[in-house]
């Protein structure tokens, strides 16, 4: 999956399944289940997987089965525009 736009529905996934996230800047990166994707858009507190991308790639892993999304922001970075790649590993 490529795109210029910050959230990626990856489906369900099983426990252990690498996500790879490639970035052309630095970004945050936040592997979420959809309600707290719901709690961060309202900026109310969420739980999340991930953090500062500052190596590429940058690779989460699937902590339980469920389906999850992706969301790539420079919410507090200096970056305002990015390229990135989402691609499941098994």
């Amino acid at each position: 999956m490529v795109s210029d736009g910050s959230v990626f529905d990856l489906g369900w996934l099983s426990r252990s399944t690498t996500v790879r996230v490639e970035l052309d800047v630095v970004a945050n990166v936040r592997l979420m289940t959809k309600a707290n994707i719901d709690a961060y858009t309202k900026r109310i507190a969420y739980r999340m997987i991930g953090g500062v991308a500052t190596r590429r790639p940058f690779d989460v892993r699937v902590p339980v089965d469920g389906h999850w999304y992706v969301v790539v922001d420079t919410e507090g970075l200096q970056a305002s525009r990015f390229r990135v790649e989402v691609t499941i590993l098994s």
